[in-house]
């Protein structure tokens, strides 16, 4: 089955790469720190319908991973930019309608459109974004279903572990295992109570092989290990894993924060039969190798 990435990132680079062994897969994106090591990359701005439509997508599973807007994106004019933003998905979604594409999958975000709750969420609660990138997420879901093109919505936890361009680290985890390493101040902009539902990279990419394989289309599912962890934890666990205390400096929030997103994956499993692999204390030892080995070359 061919297997098309849109954006070479963190997700779209280490996605393509684990799942390259089963689909014929490729990569489209504009040049990123990842384009040079990533098989399969070609370069094209997939938000250019003209550029886009030289591309064979027929029979093609498309899995967008791009990022149109960054997870701390503020904006003074937040209608204007998410009406920019629709409309290029507009165009991007007619193309591949045109083009005979298989289907069209969309990385949302399930750590933060929901909101906050102490329940674990299912894909059928109301929904709650409330940053900028909450509600380009949920607003582009909204197009996407109208859109009447064969598509499937993954709602994912907070993925980490993989590979990580060294001068960019994304997310807390391995943000928090350098400044351990490092001994640099870490700056705390979040309650230690703040919990989150922490997935790593090899059961995330199992989980999207599994909806793949199965064919599971015109739904909106889940990826997360089912379990919260608070930033007190997280940090708890990376000083065991490093053995050095991380130092901290607490900051006040310049954007909405959410306290507490755990989700429920009943639905992924039922769909799938997937069940993740790697626990968080097996994860953060993963990638305090991983780093480590990248500050010794």
């Amino acid at each position: 089955m061919k297997v098309i990435f849109l954006g070479c990132g963190y997700l779209g680079h280490n996605l393509s790469r684990m799942l390259s062994d089963e689909f014929d897969v490729s990569v489209l994106s504009i040049p990123s720190p990842y384009t040079a090591i990533t098989e399969g990359f070609t370069e094209v701005n997939v938000f250019d319908p003209e550029e886009l439509k030289k591309i064979d997508v027929r029979d093609a599973v498309v899995v967008d991973s791009t990022g149109l807007v960054a997870n701390n994106a503020v904006s003074d004019d937040e209608e204007a930019l998410l009406k920019d933003l629709l409309k290029k998905y507009e165009d991007l979604l007619n193309v591949l309608k045109e083009g005979g594409a298989k289907r069209f999958v969309y990385i949302s975000s399930g750590g933060t459109v929901y909101g906050s709750g102490k329940e674990r969420f299912r894909e059928t609660d109301e929904i709650r974004p409330v940053s900028l990138y909450a509600k380009s997420k949920a607003y582009t879901e909204e197009k996407i279903r109208a859109s009447g093109i064969d598509h499937l919505i993954v709602r994912l936890a907070n993925p980490f572990g993989g590979y990580q361009d060294p001068n960019k680290s994304q997310g807390v985890i391995p943000i928090l295992i350098r400044k351990a390493m490092l001994g640099e101040v870490f700056q705390m902009w979040v309650d230690g109570s703040s919990v989150r539902d922490y997935i790593y990279i090899t059961d995330v990419a199992e989980a999207f092989r599994l909806l793949i394989r199965n064919d599971v289309s015109n739904e909106t599912v889940n990826i997360g290990s089912g379990t919260g962890t608070s930033l007190k934890e997280v940090i708890g666990e990376i000083e065991r894993s490093t053995g050095r205390k991380i130092r901290m400096e607490y900051q006040t929030a310049r954007m909405p924060i959410v306290d507490a997103t755990v989700l429920n994956t009943d639905k992924l499993k039922k769909l799938t039969g997937f069940e993740p692999c790697v626990s968080f204390t097996e994860g953060v030892r993963l990638e305090t190798e991983r780093i480590q080995k990248e500050l010794e070359q």
